[in-house]
């Protein structure tokens, strides 16, 4: 009598099952770090990108303004008896002024930025990098805190009174970079260095509500953020790089070294 022998299942035992699973939890949980790492990354290169790209368009724009930086960057400057329109508030915001030298207000938006709030009276001209901006100029009625402290402190930061002749070492100084409010809302075309100047008659703005706050250096990047300087390039550099005493600073158009 011929004796037949049962085949064996060729499917997986609940053993191999189990370890196969383990095998795929253990690789995602070592390449979901490393592709989120990439991502980010991806996004950084995008954002200097951008702030490479808006630098350009400033040195476009300075070339036809006799070699004069902007006197307003921001819509929030605008008298108060300039309507609050997009239209009206349009020559204050460094977006409008840069836009001949720029091929897409997309620029504007860094990819690990917030979301924009919808345009609107006080934000038409939302942006994710902010300006290197002095603001000894403005006078009342606008922020009193900014105003007297650049008064009191007037090598900082650019305004018209600026030309590329004045600053000592442009590629020491920054003319913008990533910036947001202390809360993360985005800013409207200013960078103040609201993390340092507290400790030099300024006041640090991070308590007060949201709308109440000024836009700052925002490390978004990592613990650090994309500045571009005068000379043209843009780096990555982290909030400590940029500030090291109050006479030596990458905020000032004539640092003192130490």
């Amino acid at each position: 009598m011929k004796n037949f022998q049962r085949n064996q299942s060729d499917g997986f035992t609940l053993i191999e099952l189990l370890v196969v699973i383990a095998i795929i939890a253990i690789l995602a949980a070592i390449l979901f770090p490393v592709f989120a790492q990439a991502k980010a990354a991806a996004k950084k290169t995008s954002c200097l990108s951008n702030v490479k790209q808006i630098n350009t368009a400033y040195f476009m724009y300075i070339s036809d303004a006799d070699e004069r930086y902007p006197a307003t960057v921001t819509e929030r400057t605008a008298p108060s008896s300039v309507p609050d329109t997009a239209e009206d508030r349009a020559p204050y915001s460094y977006r409008v002024k840069l836009n001949p030298y720029i091929k897409s207000q997309a620029i504007f938006k860094c990819p690990e930025g917030k979301d924009w709030p919808v345009p609107q009276p006080g934000a038409w001209y939302t942006t994710d990098y902010g300006n290197n901006h002095n603001e000894s100029k403005l006078g009342p009625p606008f922020n009193a805190k900014q105003y007297k402290w650049y008064q009191a402190n007037p090598d900082f930061g650019f305004n018209d009174d600026t030309s590329q002749s004045d600053l000592s070492d442009p590629a020491r100084f920054i003319i913008l970079g990533d910036a947001s409010r202390a809360s993360g809302i985005p800013s409207r075309g200013g960078m103040y260095p609201q993390q340092w100047w507290a400790a030099y008659g300024g006041i640090d703005d991070s308590t007060l509500p949201d709308n109440q706050q000024q836009a700052r250096f925002n490390p978004r990047h990592n613990s650090g953020g994309n500045l571009a300087y005068s000379d043209g390039h843009a780096k990555y550099r982290k909030p400590e790089q940029t500030w090291r005493t109050y006479e030596d600073n990458d905020w000032r158009r004539n640092p003192v070294r130490g």
